[in-house]
């Protein structure tokens, strides 16, 4: 599966389209078009830029995810009068904009046997919560639980169900949710909470994809080890974990034959920093922790930022093919 981030496509452009046309996915076509800055969202463009929720964003890069510079729910006054963007209004949901082309480009690549997932808007929830409220605001309220907090979690949650069911009607293979939900050692919140406020609303949104039969994805960078039986019980189907936060053995025993994995090689050395031998080892353990059949199935992944030199990109997929099957 090639995930490379808008930067590293505006770094190298054909040169690593090629390496993909190499070693072609599963997942959809191998050729990603090349990022025009001044068309990145505003969540990936250099400079001060407010997104379509009210949120200004500051990066240094184009391609690579800025940080919340200001945040539109300063208070809970402020809650009363905002209104969520319209499906219509996102500034990258080619889904819900093209939706009869995506419902045709969607059934062309199932018959040519690729597995479609497709992303919704706004594709997250806590993280969503954060740019919209303010990260230590929002850890506040978790302290504080006031019934704005609830209301607002209730308002957000509509919101992304409505964007899931028009997602669904191009009928993908899977839908992806993406949270970030650890820090490099530990749970950002504490798990009962997060089984108390967090779980019972991921549960609907998951119920709302299986209903449509289609499979839920989810991604969570940072350590999350507390809440990976919870992520199994109410529905996910495959797991992408941040390996270099995890003991990989640990990891592996932990999902058993619960989920299946779509891999992460290590972004924070082996990728960026490590030879192309180092990246061949780290590809043959996680094969071997990960692909047995009783684990749950494995996804070959890694994940390309501005940081990866391309020797190590083509040494993690000439891996992925010497080591890729099943134990």
């Amino acid at each position: 599966m090639h995930s490379p981030l808008p930067g590293a496509l505006i770094k190298y452009g054909e040169e690593l389209n090629a390496i993909y046309a190499a070693y072609p996915q599963d997942f959809g076509p191998s050729r990603f078009d090349i990022p025009r800055p001044e068309n990145l969202p505003p969540d990936y463009r250099k400079g001060v830029h407010r997104d379509e929720w009210g949120t200004v964003w500051v990066s240094s890069v184009d391609g690579v995810h800025g940080q919340v510079y200001d945040y539109p729910i300063k208070n809970w006054k402020d809650l009363d009068g905002y209104r969520f963007p319209s499906l219509q209004e996102y500034s990258s949901s080619y889904v819900v904009q093209n939706l009869k082309n995506v419902k045709t480009e969607v059934s062309n690549l199932g018959r040519k046997g690729y597995f479609v997932i497709l992303g919704f808007n706004p594709g997250n929830f806590f993280e969503r919560m954060q740019w919209l409220r303010g990260f230590r605001n929002l850890l506040i309220d978790f302290v504080r639980k006031p019934n704005r907090l609830y209301a607002f979690a209730d308002r957000l949650l509509e919101h992304c169900l409505e964007s899931i069911g028009s997602v669904l009607e191009a009928k993908p293979d899977a839908v992806s949710f993406a949270d970030d939900w650890g820090t490099q050692e530990r749970l950002m919140v504490k798990p009962s909470f997060w089984r108390e406020f967090f779980k019972p609303r991921y549960r609907e949104m998951f119920r709302l994809v299986h209903d449509h039969g289609a499979y839920v994805y989810f991604h969570s960078d940072g350590y999350i080890m507390d809440i990976i039986s919870d992520l199994a019980e109410i529905g996910v189907d495959i797991l992408n974990p941040q390996f270099s936060c995890f003991n990989l053995e640990q990891l592996a025993k932990a999902i058993n034959n619960r989920m299946c994995v779509s891999s992460d090689v290590d972004r924070q050395y082996i990728l960026p920093r490590g030879s192309p031998e180092e990246v061949e080892a780290y590809v043959k353990n996680v094969v071997k922790l990960f692909s047995h059949e009783r684990r749950g199935g494995l996804i070959c992944r890694g994940e390309i930022n501005i940081d990866v030199p391309l020797e190590n990109v083509g040494a993690m997929y000439r891996a992925f093919e010497k080591f890729g099957k099943y134990a």
